[in-house]
């Protein structure tokens, strides 16, 4: 697995449990409990229409930056247009609702987080593509946990569920 790789080389991080892995296409911050029944039933028309693809994920990067990342990623180089469309969908659909986006959805998954960084992200020259089957979107609400965040499930829906 890529994470160990990066463990590995004795990068200092907090790495995420394989079941937290997700692409985010719309953070929502704070939400009132009240919304949620609204968020859903978008979550449900975002989700009629596009048709179910395959992402390839075949880099890994940081935000801000490499050099001195918080956020450790393993990502798509071309941000496909199936991927692209999706997360306009879903965002457009939120923001129907008052929501408001403001930099465009990035196809990546978080692997690790940095509460302190100090050293560059080490190079991984190459690895095998990650390819994911995209075939549904799910609606997390992010809890407390004990020692990082824990991800509860409330709403699902199958891509071009009609």
């Amino acid at each position: 697995m890529l994470a160990e790789r990066v463990k590995k080389r004795g990068f200092a991080a907090r790495f995420e449990a394989a079941e937290k892995y997700h692409l985010t296409l719309a953070f929502l911050g704070w939400v009132e409990s009240s919304q949620f029944e609204t968020i859903s039933q978008a979550l449900h028309t975002a989700a009629t229409g596009p048709q179910p693809f395959e992402l390839r994920l075949d880099r890994i990067g940081a935000f801000p930056h490499e050099r001195r990342p918080r956020v450790v990623w393993i990502g798509a180089r071309k941000q496909s247009a199936a991927f692209r469309n999706l997360a306009m969908t879903v965002r457009s659909t939120y923001a129907a609702l008052g929501f408001e986006f403001k930099e465009d959805a990035v196809a990546h998954v978080t692997i690790a987080r940095v509460k302190n960084p100090a050293l560059p992200l080490p190079t991984i020259s190459s690895f095998a593509p990650i390819r994911i089957k995209i075939k549904e979107l799910t609606l997390f609400q992010s809890l407390p946990g004990s020692e990082t965040t824990r991800y509860e499930e409330r709403a699902r829906a199958l891509l071009s569920a009609v």
